[in-house]
Order: structure tokens, then C-alpha cells, then sequence
């Protein structure tokens, strides 16, 4: 009963982020299959299984007692989609729906872009490893940069990312007016070079922050523990 309390809120937020992810899936999907060709789509299934696995996992834990200890790896996995699925969320919150009126009145964009990004935020210190490794956040480092190799292929094969763009975000168009070293006006300022250094920056402060906050909040529980 214990366990069953303690992993209930978890096991929720997983399930949350689990029907938000596929309902938004659903919806991007039916526009095209080239929706699957995004960073955005990519991420919430990533993060969609991951966290399914964790609510099983967590589960049977209740009624399997050697399951009630996650392994390791299912911690570092989670903290990685964690990081990509935060990506989008920001990526989309400060860089694209700026620039597309309206985007963020989109039900498929709350879902996709911000109810999944904040639930797995939520359950990554709901449901959290007991020490974390700064390390973590250069492993979070992965999935963008195969989502750079991903595009760039896309972008030199031709691919149709819908709308017949041969790229998926603005700031990933190597023949933008900023080129790959340049600098233009709103909204590409800067080549895209510039813009991937960032987004990988931005990735691994990601990474290292939730980190640090990992661990403050194992050292406060354990405080608090102490003193019951």
C-alpha cells in the first residue's frame, strides 16, 4: 500500500503525458505523414514510450516486489527524452510561435508543445533517479544531434516536409537569406550554424539544470527524511 501511494501521482502524470502525446500525434499526423519528419513529433513519441514504460514499470512494481527498483538506464533514458521533449517545448514557446500568430492557440500545439514538455518535466522529479550524473546532460545531447543529421540529410535528398519545404524548422534552412554564416533580419538573424550552436548550448544547460535540481531535491527529501 506504501508503494502504491508513493507512485501513484507518477504513474498519473505518466498516463497524462501518454494520452496528450498520442492525441497530439493523431492530429499532426492527419495533416500529412510528413509531420513525422519533425523534431516535435519525433520527441513526444520518444517520450510517449518512455514514460508508458515507467507507468508499467511501475505498476507491476506494485504488486512485484524486485520491480519496485527501476533500473538505472530507464532513469538516464527518461531524463534524455525529458531534455529533447523540453527542447520542443521551448524551441517552440520562444522561438516559433513568436513568429506564427496564433500557433499557440492551437490545440495540437498546447498538446504536442507544452501539456507534454511540462508533464515529463513534472514526472522526471516525481518519479526521480537517486543520483543523477552531470554527465546526463551530454548523453541529452544525443537526440539533437541526430535530428541535425536527420534534417540536413532530409534537406540535401529533398524532402517534402510539407508545405514543400525541403526543411522543417526556419532556422535549420541552409539556403535561408542568412546562409549557414550570415546574419538577416527577423526571423532568421543568424545562419543556421549559429542557430545549432545555440540549440546545443541551450540542450546540455537543459541537461546540467535539471541535474542540479536533482540533486537539491534528493538532499532535501533525505534532509526531511532524517527528521521524521
Amino acid at each position: 500500500m506504501k508503494h502504491l501511494i508513493k507512485t501513484t501521482p507518477s504513474i498519473l502524470v505518466e498516463l497524462a503525458a501518454l494520452v496528450c502525446s498520442a492525441i497530439g500525434i493523431k492530429m499532426t499526423v492527419s495533416y500529412g505523414s510528413f509531420g513525422y519528419l519533425y523534431f516535435t513529433i519525433q520527441s513526444n513519441i520518444w517520450i510517449a514510450a518512455t514514460l508508458a514504460l515507467f507507468a508499467l514499470w511501475q505498476t507491476l512494481g506494485v504488486f512485484i516486489k524486485p520491480l519496485r527498483r527501476i533500473p538505472r538506464l530507464l532513469y538516464i533514458l527518461k531524463f534524455v527524452f525529458t531534455v529533447s521533449i523540453t527542447l520542443t517545448g521551448g524551441v517552440f514557446c520562444f522561438v516559433l510561435a513568436p513568429t506564427q500568430p496564433g500557433a499557440i492557440e492551437e490545440t495540437v500545439n498546447i498538446l504536442t508543445h507544452i501539456a507534454v514538455p511540462l508533464l515529463a518535466i513534472i514526472d522526471l522529479f516525481l518519479c526521480r533517479p537517486r543520483d543523477p550524473k552531470y554527465r546526463w546532460a551530454l548523453y541529452g545531447l544525443v537526440p539533437p544531434i541526430y535530428y541535425l543529421a536527420f534534417a540536413s540529410i532530409g534537406y540535401v535528398e529533398n524532402w517534402d516536409f510539407g508545405q514543400g519545404t525541403n526543411y522543417p524548422y526556419f532556422f535549420l534552412n541552409w539556403d535561408s537569406p542568412a546562409g549557414a554564416f550570415g546574419f538577416a533580419d527577423p526571423p532568421y538573424i543568424m545562419g543556421t550554424f549559429y542557430w545549432i550552436l545555440v540549440m546545443i548550448a541551450i540542450v546540455a544547460g537543459f541537461g546540467a539544470i535539471y541535474v542540479l535540481l536533482l540533486k537539491i531535491e534528493n538532499k532535501i527529501l533525505m534532509a526531511f527524511s532524517q527528521e521524521k
